[in-house]
C-alpha cells in the first residue's frame, strides 16, 4: 500500500528501523516474514542499551519468540524481559484496578482506552502489551465527583499543585494524571482526545458504539474498533513514537473488525486526516492489514487539504531527533504552539506570582520549617468577609538543585493563587522568598494556609535526587503584612 505524491513526508512520521523490526515482529501475521523481522533486529540490537521505546515493544515478540526464532542465544534474555514488563503491568493494573472499583461502586460510568483497552476486552495479545499506566474516561459532569472519590482514597495528582488546585481546574481540563502508592497510575480524562483532534460538541458516539468489558475487577466500558484507532492515532501524533506500540493496537483493532464509514466520519469531524493518512500507510504497508484503499486515499487528500495541520502533526508524529537540527526545532516550534493554545483554552487557571527581592538574611538555627502555615491576618476576623493584599516574606532552605519552587494560597477547600520561584544550583542553602497577592475571603471561609507544594509527585520508592529536584520546600513564614481594601 503506498502514498500519492507527497509519500515521502508522510513516511518520514513512521518508526525508526529498529522499531519498525520491532512491530512487524510482534504484529504480522505471516509468520515467515516475522520472523525474517526479529533476525534484522537481533542482528543490529544493542541489546545492553536498548530505548525505552524497544524495551517495551519487545513483549509483543517475545510471546512468538520459541516460533520466530526458537535457537537464538538471547531468547532466555528476552523472555526474561518479557516477564519483567508484564508483571510490571500487573502491579499498574492492580492498583488502578482498586480506583476502577472504587469509581464503579459510586455509579460512576468509565470508558478505558490505548493499552487498557486491549486488556478489558481480553485480547489474546494483550499480555505483550505493556502497561505503565491506565487511561480512563468519565462522562464531562462525572469528572468532580470521580476526581474527589480518587483523592478521598489516597490518590493525588502527578503534576504540581494541591488537590484544591487541580479540583478547581475541572471543568476546563482534558484530564488529570493521579498516582497512588508504590505502583498506581491513573489517567482521568473528560474525553479520550486532546487538543487539536477535540470536539466542542462532545463524544456521544464514542459512548454509544462503546461495548462492555471488565479491567481489574470493574465493569468498563471500552471503545469500538473504529473509534479505539482514532484515539489511537490522535494520542500516536502527539507521541513522537516515544513508544510506538499505538501501532500494535491498531492492527489487533483492524483485525477484530472496522467500520471504516463510522471511521471516516471520525476522521473528518476531528481533522485527523494526517493522523490517519501516516498510521493506516504504516499498518497496510509495514504490518500488512487490510486497509480500504478508499479510507487511505480519502484522508491523504483531506491532509493535502490543510497543509499547515499537515506539516504541524507531520513534525509532532515523526521520531524525535537525536541531534538538533531543522526537524529538531520545527517538531519544537509545533509543540509549543500547540501547549500554547491549550494553555490559553484554561479558563480556570489560577493566577502565578513570582517572588520579589526580599532583604536580609534568613533565621539562622531554625528548626519550624513546615509544609504548611496558616496565614493569621491581623485585622480579619473569620466570621467576616475580607479583600485586600497580603505581603509575606517566607524562609527556605534549598536543596541542591536547579528547580522551580512552588507554593500556594488556599482557604477550606479552595484555591486562591499560586507563588513560585525559580532557583538554580548554588549548593544547599538558606533563602528569603518575597511574595505580595491579592486575596478575597468570603464570610466564614476561615483563615487562608500557605502551603509547599511539589513541583512533580512520584510514586512511592522514587529515586531521593528526584524528591530533591521536585518535592515540596518546607518553609516558615518571616514577616506577613496585609493591608484591607477600602470599601
Amino acid at each position: 500500500m503506498g502514498y500519492g505524491r507527497l509519500g515521502v513526508i508522510f513516511r518520514a512520521a513512521w518508526p525508526t528501523p529498529q522499531v519498525d523490526r520491532l512491530l512487524r515482529a510482534g504484529a504480522l501475521l505471516d509468520v515467515a516474514a516475522a520472523a525474517q523481522a526479529w533476525r534484522d533486529f537481533e542482528a543490529a540490537a544493542d541489546f545492553d542499551h536498548l530505548t525505552g521505546g524497544e524495551m517495551r515493544l519487545i513483549g509483543l515478540a517475545a510471546r512468538r519468540l520459541a516460533t520466530l526464532a526458537p535457537d537464538s542465544p538471547m531468547r532466555p534474555r528476552i523472555e526474561g524481559i518479557e516477564r519483567a514488563n508484564w508483571s510490571s503491568s500487573q502491579l499498574a493494573l492492580g492498583e488502578a484496578g482498586a480506583g476502577l472499583r472504587a469509581l464503579q461502586a459510586a455509579g460512576v460510568e468509565m470508558l478505558v482506552m490505548k493499552g487498557a483497552t486491549r486488556a478489558a476486552t481480553g485480547d489474546s495479545g494483550a499480555r505483550g502489551r505493556m502497561l505503565n499506566d491506565v487511561d480512563v474516561v468519565v462522562r464531562p459532569e462525572d469528572l468532580p465527583k470521580a476526581f474527589e472519590i480518587l483523592t478521598d482514597d489516597a490518590w493525588r495528582p502527578a503534576g504540581s499543585g494541591s488537590v484544591p488546585y487541580h479540583a478547581s481546574r475541572l471543568d476546563s481540563v482534558v484530564g488529570i494524571n493521579l498516582i497512588r502508592g508504590r505502583f498506581g497510575n491513573l489517567d482521568l480524562h473528560r474525553t479520550p482526545f486532546h487538543p487539536p483532534y477535540d470536539l466542542a460538541r462532545g463524544d456521544d458516539g464514542i459512548w454509544q458504539r462503546s461495548i462492555p468489558g471488565r479491567l481489574g475487577y470493574a465493569a468498563v466500558r471500552v471503545p469500538s474498533p473504529a473509534d479505539a484507532i482514532a484515539i489511537s492515532m490522535a494520542h500516536g501524533a502527539l507521541d513522537a513514537h516515544k513508544s510506538s506500540d499505538w501501532l500494535a493496537d491498531i492492527a489487533a483493532a483492524i483485525d477484530s473488525g472496522v467500520d471504516w464509514d463510522t471511521f471516516e466520519e471520525i476522521v473528518r469531524s476531528r481533522h485527523l486526516h494526517t493522523p490517519a493518512t501516516v498510521a493506516l500507510g504504516y499498518v497496510g504497508s509495514r504490518l500488512a492489514r487490510d486497509v480500504p484503499a478508499r479510507t487511505l486515499r480519502n484522508a491523504e487528500h483531506g491532509a493535502l487539504r490543510e497543509p499547515l495541520r499537515l506539516l504541524a502533526a507531520v513534525a509532532e508524529t515523526r521520531p524525535k531527533a537525536r541531534t538538533v537540527g531543522i526537524a529538531w526545532f520545527l517538531r519544537a516550534l509545533v509543540k509549543q504552539r500547540r501547549l500554547w493554545r491549550e494553555h490559553r483554552t484554561v479558563s480556570a487557571r489560577s493566577p502565578v506570582i513570582l517572588s520579589r527581592p526580599a532583604l536580609g538574611r534568613p533565621p539562622a538555627g531554625s528548626t519550624g520549617r513546615v509544609l504548611q502555615q496558616t496565614m493569621q491576618l491581623p485585622d480579619r476576623k473569620e466570621v467576616e468577609a475580607w479583600r485586600g493584599s497580603v505581603l509575606v516574606t517566607i524562609a527556605v532552605d534549598l536543596p541542591s538543585a536547579s528547580r522551580r519552587v512552588d507554593f500556594e494560597v488556599n482557604s477550606m477547600t479552595r484555591h486562591h493563587v499560586r507563588l513560585r520561584s525559580i532557583v538554580l544550583d548554588r549548593g544547599r542553602r538558606g533563602r528569603l522568598f518575597c511574595f505580595r497577592f491579592p486575596l478575597s475571603l468570603a464570610i466564614g471561609e476561615g483563615m487562608p494556609t500557605l502551603t509547599a507544594v511539589p513541583s512533580r509527585r512520584f510514586n512511592t520508592g522514587a529515586p531521593e535526587d528526584l524528591q530533591a529536584r521536585y518535592g515540596p520546600t518546607p518553609f516558615e513564614i518571616v514577616t506577613l503584612k496585609a493591608k484591607k481594601a477600602r470599601t
